[in-house]
């Protein structure tokens, strides 16, 4: 058995840095949350206030007991495997939650789960400022609609309300996402949690400091809402906090704190006086088996988050198939003067040219050697149309015999259209669907076949001649599916 517990804390610390190391990139996806004017920029603050609570506890890895436990063995190898999937499939929010889960996990597995106690408040401040609570956000969104609607009729102006969109005399006002206040809500419940560590309080009185916190939080946003509608609809739009809503937002929210700060002070200090005899754990010596198997655990898993994405075809390309019916007039073209997609990460793409009688078809091929992270087949903001020129009048699907496809009709100006119908090559499989691409994405990455493609066609009509269009594109498509 160890005895000497200060090396088994290095061990411990620097196993951990590992762990950081190896998820840069999800460390990069977190940063920049932080970084930006988002509901998340709070968390730099946060994680130096983690890290001092986390040196004011210092002693209880000292203290710690090493009973090992299959439990929490088997806990890290999921949330490693979960975190490895997901670092295959390159869902962001997932992998954050599932870093984190693994740092947890590891600890227990290290200390016991009895160190999770003891952490409680460290890693529930480190949860809060992790960017994944965009799940609050539509309903805080609709709450603060709700008040923007309600709120200045108090007053005397009349607000008509079209979804997320309020109108008065003075103006038109857009409650977006970042104006849910989902930043206050936030910072709100670290606080709660901060005062709730440093002034030892209970688990009732932190609930109870917690609820009044967002009740605050969720005020203030809605006063907010209310002040800028008022405000914008008496000076038409003029008045500097229409324009800077951001700063005026936090403005009223350091008002608002200052009652919280008071309640804090003289209702909920010291609760709970921290015995001694209760912070310090009975000692025991380390079990090298548990440590054995979570390094090992760590260890594989680090081996095989390098090497599953490693293995890839560099000379992976899509290769059309020869449609007797049409004539290839033009083939692997890098851009086409008429239609510009854009997709990020790609590795190779090329246009191509059918026609058959008055039929012509462009062939649109997007081909990616391996997905990542913002560069992948079906990242957000890849589209298949300029933006800036076109606009979608209609989006569905275009049956085929044993297939389906998706299908947009897009419209410019008085008389031009076009009809685009496009599909995801991954793992060999044809889907039209980015959920079933996305797990395809992760068996492939697996299997070590990770090469995937986006194939689209594009036919351009006149609007009178719509009908037309869709057949012509229907038999192309099921013509393209039968020679495949």
């Amino acid at each position: 058995m160890l005895k000497r517990f200060g090396a088994v804390n290095i061990a411990s610390l620097l196993g951990l840095l590992v762990i950081l190391l190896v998820n840069t990139s999800v460390l990069v996806t977190i940063f920049d949350e932080w970084n930006s004017n988002g509901p998340y920029s709070h968390g730099f603050l946060g994680f130096a206030v983690v890290l001092y609570v986390l040196w004011l506890k210092r002693d209880i890895f000292n203290d710690a007991q090493h009973a090992p436990s299959f439990i929490a063995s088997l806990l890290l190898v999921m949330s490693c495997l979960g975190l490895l999937i997901n670092h295959l499939a390159s869902i962001q929010q997932l992998q954050q939650l599932m870093l984190f889960a693994v740092m947890v996990f590891y600890i227990a597995s290290i200390y016991g789960f009895s160190m999770l106690k003891k952490l409680f408040f460290p890693l529930t401040m480190l949860a809060l400022i992790l960017p994944v609570w965009n799940v609050f956000q539509m309903p805080l969104r609709e709450l603060s609609t709700i008040a923007g609607d309600l709120g200045p009729r108090l007053v005397g102006i009349d607000v008509l309300r079209d979804d997320y969109r309020l109108s008065t005399y003075g103006g038109l006002f857009d409650v977006e996402p970042a104006c849910s206040g989902l930043g206050f809500f936030l910072v709100s419940a670290l606080f709660a949690v901060c005062v709730s560590f440093f002034n030892n309080l209970g688990i009732k009185k932190g609930l109870q400091f917690l609820l009044i916190c967002l009740c605050f939080a969720i005020f203030a946003n809605w006063m907010r809402i209310i002040i800028i509608i008022v405000v914008g609809s008496y000076t038409h739009m003029q008045h500097f906090i229409v324009q800077d809503h951001l700063t005026f937002g936090w403005a009223v929210f350091a008002v608002f704190l200052m009652p919280l700060i008071y309640i804090s002070r003289f209702y909920f200090e010291d609760e709970v006086q921290r015995d001694s005899a209760d912070e310090a754990s009975t000692v025991t010596a380390v079990n090298k088996i548990q440590l054995l198997t979570t390094y090992s655990i760590l260890t594989i898993f680090t081996l095989a988050l390098f090497w599953i994405p490693s293995r890839f075809d560099e000379n992976y390309q899509f290769q059309l198939p020869v449609l007797d019916e049409y004539n290839l007039v033009s083939a692997d073209k890098l851009f086409s003067p008429n239609w510009s997609p854009l997709s990020h990460g790609v590795s190779a793409e090329s246009f191509n040219f059918f026609i058959k009688d008055e039929v012509a078809v462009q062939v649109y091929l997007a081909n990616y050697i391996k997905q990542s992270q913002a560069h992948e087949m079906i990242y957000v903001e890849n589209s298949l149309y300029d933006k800036k020129h076109w606009s979608v009048t209609e989006q569905g699907k275009l049956c085929l015999e044993n297939n389906q496809v998706n299908l947009l009709t897009l419209s410019r100006g008085q008389d031009r259209s076009r009809l685009i119908v496009y599909w995801y090559l991954v793992n060999g499989k044809h889907t039209e669907n980015k959920k079933r691409a996305k797990l395809e994405e992760v068996k492939s990455a697996i299997v070590g076949t990770p090469g995937a493609t986006l194939i689209a066609f594009a036919i351009d009509y006149r609007k009178q001649g719509e009908a037309i269009a869709h057949q012509q594109m229907q038999t192309f498509t099921q013509t393209f599916f039968n020679n495949l």
